[in-house]
């Protein structure tokens, strides 16, 4: 017995993410990623930290699998989100999509 399973397509990525391509453990991905640009913190009337700087970075909101509507996400090991969200910025910082 063959099971067909149709799913719909993967959504267009929203207004205001970055979409990335991934192939994790040979399952292709389409990620949509936020960017955080890198913000100083502010210091006291004395100069000392007062906040921390914040460097910039992506974060990680999909992960659907190519060519559906199945977002894994919430189940990829955080050292993979690691991996997706530091590559997705390289590609960003180099204007690439």
């Amino acid at each position: 017995m063959v099971v067909n399973m149709k799913y719909p397509s993967t959504p267009q990525c929203p207004r205001g993410l970055f979409e990335f391509k991934a192939i994790i453990e040979d399952v292709e991905l389409t990620c949509f990623l936020e960017y955080s640009p890198e913000e100083k913190g502010s210091t006291d009337s004395y100069g000392s930290p007062y906040e921390p700087d914040l460097e910039e970075g992506m974060m990680l909101n999909n992960a659907y699998i190519f060519g559906t509507d199945v977002d894994i996400a919430h189940m990829i090991l955080q050292s993979l989100v690691d991996h997706i969200e530091v590559t997705a910025l390289e590609k960003f910082k180099d204007g690439d999509e």
